[in-house]
């Protein structure tokens, strides 16, 4: 018989195995250490919230036979003006996480999760958003296509237009010295917590970028080590193209090669991606790998809010 319980310590290393099973299809090599789950986990103590957004958080852990079948994570979010308005006062089934085959251990994680939040007193229910802690992986992957049923199942919705596409690739060389445009030049803007580059072109602006060059955080998540992301990348109306996006992320190639890069991750919304940037990315060697649906909501099932 499949029982929902809270997180317990003894629940740790089955939890990293089911955490990193789904993590390794979604982008192959990448794993979580016990130590950074755990951490995330956070405090189910009231008295002491984690964080400014979040009030309340729980881990929920369907077992049977002291086996994990799946495991849940439910935050509450807080009513002070700090926290967006999307989300004052409202609940998030942050990640949902079982074997394929148990599928009665998801319903019981989702109606426990429901249950909870209702009696936390949640305005509206929100899933998937926050998702594991580890970069760029936020929503439901399409390699999970058993968490998607189970949330449908459970009256949840992903945002129309809600897609993100995830490209990857290795860090390309730097490319011919001469820029797309006589004059054109890069120059270094630290930004935390990442690195910002710009292209001027006789003193002014007319694109940037920003790299997040260490998806590791300091050897803290070992198996990210030599990864970097391309967080924003803009070039400005009027200049657009001519071959400068691709040229800026060229020419900043050699120092992110100092730094120990090799592989490079872009997160594109479907508006990005059909507007050009998916053609830039496989310009330069990049190609999808993994679409994830984001913008869950309940929007079917149970009255909600439950005293509605």
């Amino acid at each position: 018989m499949v029982t929902v319980e809270p997180h317990r310590g003894t629940h740790l290393g089955q939890l990293q195995h089911l955490v990193n099973r789904h993590l390794a299809v979604v982008l192959p090599g990448w794993s979580l250490p016990a130590e950074v789950i755990e951490g995330s986990l956070g405090s189910a103590s009231e008295d002491a919230p984690p964080d400014p957004w979040v009030a309340r958080r729980r881990t929920l852990c369907a077992v049977e036979d002291d086996r994990l079948l799946g495991a849940a994570h439910v935050l509450l979010y807080g009513s002070a003006p700090e926290v967006g308005a999307a989300y004052r006062g409202a609940a998030e089934l942050a990640w949902l996480l079982f074997r394929p085959e148990a599928d009665r251990a998801a319903e019981a994680l989702v109606d426990a999760a429901r249950d909870l939040v209702a009696v936390w007193g949640a305005k509206r229910l929100y899933a998937c958003d926050t998702s594991l802690p580890v970069p760029v992986v936020s929503g439901v992957p399409e390699s999970w296509p058993h968490v998607s049923a189970a949330l449908n199942r459970g009256g949840f919705e992903p945002a129309v237009e809600g897609e993100e596409v995830l490209y990857v690739g290795q860090l390309p060389e730097r490319g011919p010295d001469a820029p797309p445009l006589a004059g054109l030049e890069v120059r270094a803007a630290i930004e935390e917590p990442g690195h910002r580059f710009i292209a001027e072109l006789a003193g002014i602006e007319v694109g940037f970028l920003d790299w997040a060059p260490d998806l590791s955080f300091g050897r803290m998540l070992p198996a990210l080590a030599g990864w970097a992301q391309l967080s924003i990348l803009g070039v400005r109306e009027g200049w657009r193209g001519r071959g400068i996006g691709p040229w800026l992320v060229r020419s900043t190639a050699p120092f992110l090669r100092m730094l120990g890069v090799r592989r490079v991750v872009v997160a594109l919304t479907q508006y990005q991606e059909a507007a050009g940037a998916g053609s830039m990315c496989r310009g330069l060697g990049w190609e999808p790998l993994v679409r994830l649906q984001q913008g869950w909501s309940q929007v079917a099932g149970p009255t909600w809010p439950p005293d509605a």
